[in-house]
């Protein structure tokens, strides 16, 4: 299992160059897949605007998005045949909300500079890592 690890611009993306094998990769978000995140999976409100998700990669199978007709179907046989208490956590993902894009220019700029080792992965506190510039620990040049 991989670490979660923020880039400046807020986006979530699994660990980097220091932890894999490739040490140029900015790994996708899901927690067990090491795979280089190529999109950005965002959750669309039905009103406001999209939340970021994180970084995947194209292919993840944790991130299905299928049409949302599917995934009702889905919910209404699995309630047919499980009940009240069919787990929707394995249902996919329905278009009405969810979506992939590709990376942003600012995004792209970002895991560019990770993989040139301007920035990269540090330690915050348990369970916290951020990339940030390289020589500079928690805030403060070094």
């Amino acid at each position: 299992m991989q670490n979660r690890v923020k880039l400046p611009c807020g986006l979530s993306t699994g660990s980097g160059p220091r932890f894999n094998s490739r040490r140029t990769l900015v790994t996708c978000s899901a927690a067990f897949c090491y795979n280089e995140a190529t999109h950005v999976l965002e959750f669309v409100p039905r009103e406001g605007s999209p939340e970021r998700w994180g970084a995947y990669c194209e292919n993840c199978p944790e991130r299905r998005i299928v049409p949302a007709a599917e995934v009702d179907a889905a919910r209404e046989q699995g309630v047919r045949t499980q009940g009240e208490h069919f787990d929707t956590t394995r249902l996919p993902l329905s278009d009405e909300h969810w979506r992939y894009r590709e990376f942003t220019d600012d995004e792209r700029a970002e895991i560019d500079q990770i993989k040139n080792g301007e920035l990269v992965e540090t330690y915050i506190r348990p369970g916290i890592f951020e990339w940030q510039p390289a020589g500079e620990k928690q805030g403060q040049q070094a």
